[in-house]
């Protein structure tokens, strides 16, 4: 758990001495679920003083805060390398580049204009619940694409390889969250939409670079974040 901690927050957690992200991914939902719990408190907290969007972006900024962006900068980054029309080796070479280029620019405002503008149009209790279950399922669906080669050897796609009684331990632990949360309708539509999202992604990446990189992981928990939440307010709406 600290492991996990440490490699998908900023949150002051100490290293283990012998840390293996692959053996911590089991945790990852938990993950998801510790961000989603802050983010959801704001917006509850929040919303006693302002209206609903306001508080939601303020909501959303929290969780960007733990996390340190990592999700939103491998989301950009890979927009920029996918909607290039060039070969898969200058698609890496851009996965490099610290630039934000026009595609990752819109996905950034597109993801953060539907989390935010999905979760605004919901009540107290049910954007609560659409946050944290975003979250959990965000965290879940990096594993997935985790079964992927990595996309170069010594890249950061390689630091986490998916075993499948780990992959089942957090589908289980992240499947039993959404629908603790979400009751098991809302909860059963979320997963339904995580796996949805993150075999969408695992094709595009294994498609356009090859495999899996560490941006890779973090677009792919962004956009499951963004599906879940538009889904949930469409079930709720």
């Amino acid at each position: 758990m600290r492991t996990a901690l440490a490699f998908l927050t900023r949150l002051p957690v100490p290293l283990p001495s012998d840390p293996d992200l692959s053996r911590a991914a089991w945790s990852f939902p938990l993950v998801g679920l510790i961000v989603g719990g802050a983010a959801a408190a704001t917006r509850a907290g929040a919303d006693q003083i302002l209206p609903p969007l306001p508080a939601t972006i303020l909501a959303i900024a929290v969780a960007i805060l733990i996390t340190g962006a990592l999700h939103e900068d491998g989301l950009a980054d890979v927009a920029d390398a996918v909607g290039a029309h060039v070969d898969r080796q200058r698609r890496l070479e851009i996965l490099k580049d610290p630039r934000v280029g026009a595609f990752g620019a819109t996905a950034l405002i597109l993801s953060l204009a539907l989390i935010a503008s999905s979760v605004a149009a919901l009540p107290t209790e049910e954007a609560v619940k659409t946050l944290i279950v975003a979250h959990v399922l965000s965290r879940w669906a990096i594993l997935p694409v985790g079964l992927l080669r990595p996309a170069k050897p010594g890249g950061a796609g390689g630091l986490l390889r998916v075993r499948p009684a780990v992959l089942a331990a957090a589908t289980i632990l992240g499947a039993a969250l959404a629908l603790g949360v979400a009751g098991v309708a809302g909860g059963a539509i979320a997963v339904a939409a995580a796996a949805l999202t993150a075999a969408a992604a695992a094709l595009l990446l294994q498609r356009t670079l090859g495999g899996i990189t560490g941006d890779g992981y973090g677009a792919t928990a962004k956009l499951t974040e963004v599906v879940v939440c538009v889904t949930l307010v469409a079930f709720w709406g």
